[in-house]
């Protein structure tokens, strides 16, 4: 059985979503199709703009056997946090043998070598080379380099320190006069044919390339079989772009352009959110921890330090942001810090998931009634339980593990009430009831095939 695995967040999906599902089941053959999925909240530090079971079911129709919603706190993590969920959710599935993911490249050899200097210079056994990684970072934040930007630099001068490293290796080996052919020991003769370094690399900047680089790093360090492939993107208008149509013309809201094709899941208004509809919610939140708002994943010092001072000019999310931001601090992450206030994602919670590689559990949002086999082979080979009935979760997860799925409760069911007030007030809303919890509402959406 070959099983693809792709990592999504869909938001909303589009037209790229769709190739991509295409382009993995004809480049690995695949007999079924995997989608792990951001769920409410995503990585840029917003809420989604559709409701995760709308866009699981668009997923579904557009070639996907089986969408599992990625751990809250990866999903609303940094690049490192969201592919290591991603990518330990597939592998502990048991089944999964490849991995899919969009490119700007397309080049899956640059991108795992990429991926090898990573490891080396973040994750340990690279000796002088993680030291010296270290130090251009640090240089690089005290110039004012934001931390992408800061990081990317420190990796390309690190990249280029190991190929010179190498050479030198290679060239000393080349010119020992006290070793000959016949007497240099077996699989130590520097006078055998060598594979040649590899040149300096080229980190990529451009967002799809360094979440693959991610990906990459983390299959070489849980030693994972499943092989990755580059599918290059193709030219769309993006989510972005998307998000900003839909979010300005909210109040007459018009998908005849397929963005949303064939939507039929029940009792959820088709309805996009954005954050500042979690604006009271957030100054709230701020209001409630303003003490304590070191504890929260992501937030330092200078950060909480900013927000105390700037809580008496809070006029909304989207513009506090705007505030808050440095030439250090992207928006992108201090709308993830106030995300991470917003939902209580504390430092010490995320720091235990990590340990435990971040997947406790598969939570399946949407499933093809055809891809039984799949289900079966899933349940007999999985390391992790798989919750295809809620009502069954305590006897299934450790005490963390439902500690966890009680907190994505929580999360969820603050979308589907705000998503309720706002849609509610709207009447291209539909007949969706208001205010109704949606976790007590729901069942699991099947493509009848």
């Amino acid at each position: 059985m070959k099983v693809t695995g792709i990592i999504m967040e869909c938001n909303p999906f589009h037209e790229g979503h769709a190739y991509l599902l295409r382009q993995a089941r004809r480049l690995t053959q695949a007999d079924y199709i995997v989608v792990a999925m951001s769920g409410d909240f995503v990585q840029r530090g917003e809420p989604a703009v559709f409701d995760k079971y709308i866009r699981a079911e668009q997923i579904l129709r557009a070639g996907a056997d089986l969408v599992l919603e990625l751990p809250l706190y990866a999903a609303c993590g940094s690049a490192e946090y969201f592919a290591h969920a991603g990518i330990a959710l597939l592998d502990k599935l048991g089944v999964v043998t490849d991995l899919c993911f969009g490119s700007e490249s397309g080049d899956i050899d640059h991108l795992q070598q990429c991926a090898r200097i990573l490891s080396l210079a973040e994750d340990g056994g690279g000796g002088g080379l993680a030291a010296v990684y270290r130090d251009l970072l640090q240089d690089g934040l005290r110039k004012g380099m934001s931390f992408p930007a800061a990081r990317a630099a420190a990796l390309q001068q690190a990249a280029v320190l190991e190929f010179n490293m190498a050479v030198n290796k290679d060239s000393i080996a080349e010119n020992c006069s006290d070793i000959s052919p016949r007497t240099a020991p077996p699989g130590n003769n520097p006078f055998e044919k060598k594979e040649k370094p590899c040149p300096p690399l080229h980190f990529p900047s451009v967002p799809n390339d360094l979440l693959a680089v991610e990906y990459c790093r983390v299959l070489r360090t849980l030693d994972s079989s499943i092989r990755p492939h580059a599918i290059r993107r193709i030219q769309v208008p993006s989510a972005t772009q998307h998000r900003k149509d839909l979010l300005q013309n909210r109040g007459r809201p018009d998908f005849s352009s397929g963005i949303l094709p064939q939507i039929t899941v029940t009792q959820v208004p088709l309805f996009p959110l954005g954050p500042d509809d979690f604006s009271a919610q957030l100054l709230y939140a701020l209001r409630m921890y303003e003490d304590e708002l070191e504890e929260f994943a992501d937030v330092s010092p200078d950060l909480a330090l900013r927000i105390r001072k700037n809580l008496g000019s809070y006029r909304g999310f989207s513009d506090f942001c705007d505030l808050l931001k440095t030439r250090n601090l992207t928006r992108t992450r201090v709308s993830r810090c106030l995300l991470h206030i917003l939902l209580q994602i504390r430092k010490e919670r995320l720091d235990a998931l990590k340990s435990s590689e971040m997947a406790l559990y598969a939570r399946p949002l949407a499933l093809n009634r055809s891809a039984a086999p799949l289900l079966s082979a899933i349940i007999s080979k999985a390391s992790l339980p798989f919750l295809s009935k809620i009502s069954a979760a305590d006897v299934q997860l450790t005490s963390e593990a439902s500690s966890l799925l009680r907190e994505e409760f929580r999360a969820e069911e603050l979308y589907c009430l705000t998503l309720a007030g706002i849609a509610g007030s709207f009447p291209s809303a539909g007949s969706c009831p208001a205010g109704v919890p949606r976790a007590a509402q729901r069942k699991l959406p099947v493509k009848r095939t």
